[in-house]
């Protein structure tokens, strides 16, 4: 009896159906794919018991996981559909299982073959994509790590198998993980790192010389490239250069309001959304989209510290804590007068005094406290914006308590996302809205991504399957 499988796939992208074909093809069974509306669909005569014990084995063997996988649901059909062969075009995605056991078997024609094209997803075109990239056993500020050798996972790092399955799978993404082994965190510095697998050609054939050499890891510069995050059971795709995530729609010529209508729509938020953006890029704002049109109703305007500063030196209250930071912390206040440019990130890592003043060594900070419960940051509004006053002043009175810094970052998060539920939550009452949307390279943090889905849980907050979250 033919059986039809559909499957859950939130990318257009048709790669994935592609490979289904070629196994199709390969094992000699009757059957066909196609895909349309974040589902593939896999039709397949099993009358043949041969070729389903084939199509399965290779499957098995050859058919890589993907981040835009959902669930599969198998139906029983009464006859048969035509079958037609599958076409995909070339994407910038990894060597592929097959193509990498011809490339790494010693007595495959393939051996080592740098000029190795994949072709086993139907591909039309065989697009050739460079690896300019330099590997190096060496450890750079900045860098990120290969993992050369898929068995040593677990020893160097700690992973759910969540993240290991998308470290892993055919699009091959950027993940920030906790490093295990002592002496990498030595070597780096670091309690946390980002790590890839190898992904072309290139990087699989350094990988197998380094395992050979027993060169436990390599470490590259790979820049945002292709960045996910993996909360609870949430895949979330945060940046991607790469062009492996759905491609935006024209809806709006704000891009931030594009995004935001974009991912509304992928949601079937057909009619009304509201949205919290909490972008390092693009900044903090709080979106509307109705019957009225769509607007950014809250947008909070650009933080220079020097302006923070001196409108703390004018309020009474807190020109006492700026005087009282000063004589205990002199050196902190003498970089931010001298770095008048710092934005709101490097200004509170100045105040946390972390080595790197950036959101990533906030972030990373934020990620070594292990307990429940937060500080209570102040987070409010002024008459007609947020006020970075109160906001940094809070962190400032925290540090003169001698407040330990990972403790301190981790309630930065959480404000952050308290902040955005109580804001959401009176925009949901003034607009009589209740679809929510979460978009920005601020949820790369899990801290304010977990608390989201915590706090926020029956309303349903929408994190994209398919659209990365920010540019």
């Amino acid at each position: 009896m033919p059986i039809k499988q559909i499957i859950q796939y939130k990318s257009q992208n048709r790669y994935f159906a592609g490979f289904l074909q070629s196994l199709i093809k390969e094992s000699g069974i009757s059957g066909s794919v196609s895909q349309a509306d974040d589902n593939i669909v896999l039709n397949l005569d099993n009358s043949d018991k041969n070729a389903i014990n084939e199509f399965t084995t290779l499957t098995n063997k050859y058919l890589a996981h993907s981040i835009f996988l959902g669930e599969i649901k198998t139906i029983e059909l009464e006859k048969g559909n035509e079958y037609s062969e599958f076409k995909s075009p070339a994407y910038n995605i990894s060597t592929c299982p097959k193509c990498l056991e011809s490339l790494t078997d010693p007595a495959s024609a393939d051996y080592l073959n740098d000029a190795i094209r994949c072709n086993h997803y139907s591909n039309e075109l065989s697009e050739e994509f460079n690896d300019d990239k330099y590997y190096s056993p060496h450890y750079t500020e900045g860098s990120d790590l290969l993992v050369v050798d898929s068995n040593k996972i677990n020893e160097l790092f700690i992973m759910t198998e969540d993240e290991i399955k998308v470290l892993f799978s055919i699009e091959k993404p950027t993940l920030k993980v906790t490093i295990k082994d002592e002496t990498l965190k030595e070597l780096s510095g670091k309690k946390f790192i980002n790590i890839k697998s190898p992904y072309s050609v290139k990087s699989n054939l350094v990988a197998l010389n380094a395992r050979e050499s027993e060169v436990p890891y390599l470490f590259f510069n790979s820049g945002d490239d292709l960045r996910v995050v993996v909360i609870q059971k949430n895949i979330t795709i945060i940046r991607d250069d790469r062009g492996i995530s759905k491609k935006l729609e024209n809806l709006d010529n704000d891009n931030v309001i594009n995004r935001f209508l974009n991912i509304s729509k992928e949601a079937g938020f057909k009619y009304s959304s509201i949205c919290a953006n909490l972008s390092k890029k693009n900044g903090i704002s709080f979106l509307v989209s109705n019957e009225a049109g769509s607007q950014k109703v809250i947008n909070f305007h650009e933080f220079k510290v020097k302006e923070i500063l001196e409108l703390m030196s004018k309020d009474k209250n807190k020109s006492k804590l700026l005087v009282n930071f000063t004589q205990k912390y002199p050196q902190i206040m003498q970089e931010l007068s001298d770095n008048s440019e710092y934005g709101l990130f490097e200004t509170i890592a100045t105040i946390l005094e972390l080595k790197e003043k950036n959101f990533e060594a906030l972030s990373e900070k934020s990620l070594e406290f292990h307990g429940n419960g937060g500080l209570k940051i102040d987070t409010n509004f002024s008459t007609d914006c947020f006020d970075y006053g109160s906001f940094i002043g809070s962190i400032m009175s925290f540090k003169l308590a001698n407040t330990d810094e990972h403790y301190l970052a981790y309630s930065i998060f959480e404000a952050f996302g308290d902040m955005s539920i109580t804001t959401l939550s009176q925009l949901k009452i003034k607009f009589k809205i209740d679809n929510f949307v979460m978009m920005g390279d601020m949820f790369e943090n899990s801290v304010l991504y977990s608390r989201i889905l915590s706090k926020f849980q029956l309303n349903k907050p929408y994190f994209s399957k398919g659209f990365a979250l920010d540019d």
